[in-house]
């Protein structure tokens, strides 16, 4: 006989990331991508720079996921940047990476954003179904965009009500 898993929506709690969080940042990255994961060091400059927008989630104080974003300069105005969404897997399709997103543009669009772009691998169908069911529109393909033959998709939402 089979079970299914039924997993409940969690209401984490999100905050903005701190310096001191940074080694459970980390092995949440390498946790979520292993061989792509950004490197201790980068994350540690993602947390120090202004420019960064870093969140985490935390239930029971566990932090379960973080996301990281960047508000960038274009000739179309300010753009948020989103860089990485991590969840444990042990927390995975509880809402918490669409609460993190969530968080997330609406901390661009406090600081001026009209627009938010993302690249995924392009054979991350979780991270795809999550972006489409928050709006986002695949644009283009960068081709090794994560090393050879590892391509990426360029997802794109009209931050503008």
């Amino acid at each position: 006989m089979r079970f299914l898993t039924v997993r409940r929506k969690a209401s984490p709690k999100i905050r903005e990331a701190q310096l001191t969080d940074l080694d459970e940042i980390y092995q949440i990255e390498v946790e979520c991508f292993s061989e792509n994961a950004f490197s201790y060091s980068q994350l540690e400059y993602c947390l120090r720079s202004p420019s960064f927008v870093n969140l985490i989630a935390l239930i029971n104080n566990e932090t379960v996921g973080f996301i990281i974003g960047l508000l960038e300069e274009s000739n179309e105005g300010i753009i948020g940047h989103v860089f990485t969404l991590d969840v444990k897997r042990k927390f995975r399709r509880m809402g918490i990476g669409s609460s993190l997103l969530e968080a997330l543009e609406r901390n661009f669009i406090k600081k001026g954003s009209k627009k938010s772009i993302l690249e995924a691998r392009l054979d991350n169908i979780s991270a795809e179904r999550l972006y489409l069911k928050h709006g986002y529109v695949p644009k283009r393909i960068i081709r090794d965009y994560y090393g050879p033959g590892l391509d990426a998709v360029r997802f794109e939402k009209n931050l503008e009500k």
